[in-house]
């Protein structure tokens, strides 16, 4: 079978992904990969003289996705244990690692620039020569023109993929009145390097995005003054910029009236040295950094190859794209542009988008007819301006995959695998079983209740709020339209021992049996509080309490085996790096400021889940093997609920990696349900969903765990704390 010759232009991120996906040997393609530098990573290469026009990281930057979500499915980050947030030069070597492991570089034409392509495909390219050029033989290629220094040459793909990415073309608005009068220095974002340069400088940051934040957050550790100029003056705009400032952690900005950070309104004019604002105020700057984004630019295609060249120099967006991937005049998807949408998760992205592309080229899948593309694009709300591609790109993912889907009706695909769904939940007799679950009046305790209920389980709703719970039942009841559903309140507080113990004598009193106790209530704080006990209130709501309420319930579990136990930890227990065993350092203060608060938080809450998993661990030994009580723990994913409250920052921080909640409730509702827990004796297992994307693509897998929670020492000592602090006269 003749193999389809791709060229991918660009030995980024995603160019490296769609060389991979294309490799594989079932998809008969053949990959090109041109860059023009002589690395492969393209932005997350960092140059320090900022002379490369590919690259906008600076020497401090950290990435603001975690990196779980950014990996590959195949490649997890080496890092151990994981740091949420990296900095470039560990995503250059993670991409680095990756194409030597797929073996990538032989696919790769380093110093290599496009130059042009035309409507046959025909690709004529300039590369660098050197020592180390070396290119393997191809008949296709045909050689133009040849000096000492570069050659030239043509050649005739069958498909083209542009990935040269988005963080070359600068956008500066020099339409500003007397922008080419300034006798400061200014420059863009992509130019910016370290805040040393700017040492007593007075510097005006223009846009409030995450660059141009970040950036000030680190000026303000060397700079005289930094001016945060924001084009949106709306009160959530500007309060967003300030709590991403406090959060920053590089530096003081955390007053914006002080004397050496300010918010202002947009730029009015410049006139030599002063720089007018709106509000009519002005300054004379040392400098200006433009932290205003970048254009789409690809030069290099020619005549029904090109985008439109109207919407794209004077609207910014890339037309006509289908599905933002597919050139809508090209049906049989030969020429595609990768990862086009900003503000989305990349790497995985380019990863699927990659696989469409190449199930497109080998006929698995079959893109409407340019007609049918066309109105479809036309017919989308989206923006005709530059926020034309600000859009999250799990929805296109989601139709990707569901394009593969269609295209593989056995379709098993490692990245994507099948969901466990509330359908495959086994119904049983009516009444026949209970379960108790903690936090069961919103969020995914609500979820697990409701769909507990809808196949024939009794459901104790255990909750703080009385009118909440009442309102959660009653909704659930006309959600799964069963008036009679078995679904009844006991007041829960976690945080206060004293109504855990009172919640365990009221379930008593109703002599009734025990089968499931999903421990799932969970708070995430914001302030420094201590509990009735006199702990902290995070570390007592999201461990103690849910100790003390397993240690009391675990007769009644055992009475009425096969039982299981269910405990809602977190991803986040992989950041904890101990156990505070001493008491008043376990129950001191959060720092005063406002970054040293946050971070307490982070922590107090991460040590908590720690507890969590620990807990499971500590408590699957003590069971001992034979035991028919199967206890296992989860991490549910980052989920839309009301835990974020206390923290709106990190809410809009998070949003973009969030679930829903009937999608985080899934592997809850696995470790409670599902016979292989029984059948194949799963015990003290951790699971989390088996990607970082939303559905329809998630199945519990076993995640990794803290190595603390592995410490066989140190799971007993938590225990013995917790029951100190608990006063449990007794355990297992």
């Amino acid at each position: 079978m003749k193999r389809i010759r791709v060229c991918i232009v660009g030995g980024g991120a995603s160019g490296l992904a769609c060389a991979r996906v294309l490799a594989l040997d079932e998809y008969h393609c053949e990959p090109i990969v041109f860059e023009q530098n002589s690395y492969i990573g393209g932005q997350w290469h960092y140059d320090p003289e900022a002379t490369s026009n590919t690259s906008a990281m600076y020497k401090n930057l950290r990435t603001n996705i975690p990196c779980m979500a950014m990996q590959f499915s195949d490649f997890p980050f080496p890092n151990d244990p994981p740091e949420a947030y990296v900095d470039a030069k560990t995503v250059e070597d993670y991409l680095i690692a990756y194409a030597e492991k797929h073996q990538l570089l032989q696919y790769i034409c380093l110093n290599t620039t496009v130059n042009s392509i035309d409507e046959t495909f025909t690709v004529t390219y300039t590369m660098k020569l050197n020592s180390a050029s070396k290119l393997p033989p191809r008949s296709e290629r045909q050689l133009l023109e040849k000096t000492d220094d570069y050659a030239v040459y043509t050649e005739k793909f069958d498909a083209i993929c542009v990935a040269n990415g988005h963080y070359s073309e600068i956008y500066l608005p020099d339409d500003i009145p007397g922008f080419h009068s300034h006798t400061f220095p200014i420059i863009h974002s992509r130019s910016y390097r370290d805040p040393e340069h700017y040492r007593n400088f007075c510097v005006i940051v223009v846009g409030a995005s995450h660059s141009g934040v970040d950036i000030c957050g680190e000026l303000m550790s060397s700079s005289k003054q930094v001016i945060l100029s924001m084009k949106e003056q709306n009160t959530d705009h500007f309060k967003l910029a300030l709590d991403l400032l406090r959060q920053s952690g590089k530096s003081i900005c955390t007053d914006y009236l002080s004397t050496k950070f300010c918010i202002v309104p947009p730029i009015e004019r410049i006139d030599q040295d002063t720089v007018y604002f709106e509000n009519q105020a002005s300054i004379k700057p040392d400098s200006i950094i433009f932290a205003t984004g970048y254009e789409y630019r690809m030069p290099f295609l020619q005549g029904k190859l090109q985008i439109d060249q109207t919407r794209l120099l004077d609207n910014h967006y890339v037309y006509p794209l289908y599905k933002q991937l597919f050139h809508a005049k090209f049906p049989d998807g030969t020429l595609s542009f990768l990862t086009i949408p900003y503000r989305i998760v990349p790497f995985p992205l380019a990863e699927v988008q990659s696989h469409v592309v190449a199930r497109v080229l080998c006929g698995l899948i079959s893109l409407p007819s340019s007609e049918q593309m066309i109105a479809y694009i036309d017919s989308l709300p989206l923006p005709q301006n530059r926020l034309y591609h600000c859009v999250h790109g799990v929805e296109y993912a989601r139709d990707f995959l569901e394009m593969m889907k269609d295209s593989d009706k056995h379709f098993n695909y490692r990245f994507v695998m099948p969901q466990y769904s509330f359908d495959e939940i086994p119904q049983i007799e009516p009444r026949s079983r209970v379960a108790i679950v903690t936090g069961a009046n919103e969020g995914i305790g609500k979820v697990t209740a409701r769909e507990l209920a809808r196949k024939g389980w009794h459901v104790i709703l255990a909750c703080r709020n009385a009118e909440k719970a009442q309102n959660a039942i009653n909704d659930i009841k006309q959600e799964i339209k069963m008036p009679d559903a078995p679904l009844e309140f006991l007041p829960l507080d976690l945080s206060s021992l004293i109504s855990v113990r009172k919640f365990v004598d009221e379930f008593h009193q109703r002599q009734l049996p025990l089968h499931l106790l999903v421990n799932n209530a969970g708070i995430f704080g914001s302030t420094f509080q201590l509990s009735e006990c006199g702990e902290e209130i995070q570390f007592t709501t999201n461990h103690l309490g849910h100790f003390l309420l397993t240690n009391l319930l675990l007769d009644d579990l055992r009475a009425c085996v096969p039982s299981r136990i269910v405990i809602v930890a977190s991803g986040s227990h992989l950041q904890a790096t101990n156990i505070e065993y001493d008491d008043q350092k376990r129950n001191q203060p959060y720092p005063t400021s406002s970054f040293g608060t946050f971070r307490a938080v982070l922590q107090k809450y991460s040590q908590s889940k720690l507890g969590n998993v620990m807990m499971c661990t500590e408590l699957v030994h003590r069971l001992g093997p034979e035991s028919r009580v199967y206890c296992n723990c989860l991490h549910p994913g980052v989920i839309k609920s009301a835990i974020w409250l206390n923290n709106k920052w990190l809410s809009r921080l998070m949003r973009p990696f969030m679930r829903t909640v009937d999608n985080g409730a899934m592997t809850t509702l696995y470790a409670a349900t599902h016979p292989d827990i029984e059948t194949k004796n799963i015990r003290g297992t951790y699971f989390i969903p088996s990607k970082t994307l939303p559905p329809p693509y998630c199945r519990p897998v076993t995640g990794k765990v803290n190595p603390l929670v592995n410490d066989r020492e140190q799971c007993r000592r938590l225990w013995e704390l917790s029951q100190r602090l608990t006063n449990l006269n007794s355990t297992i």
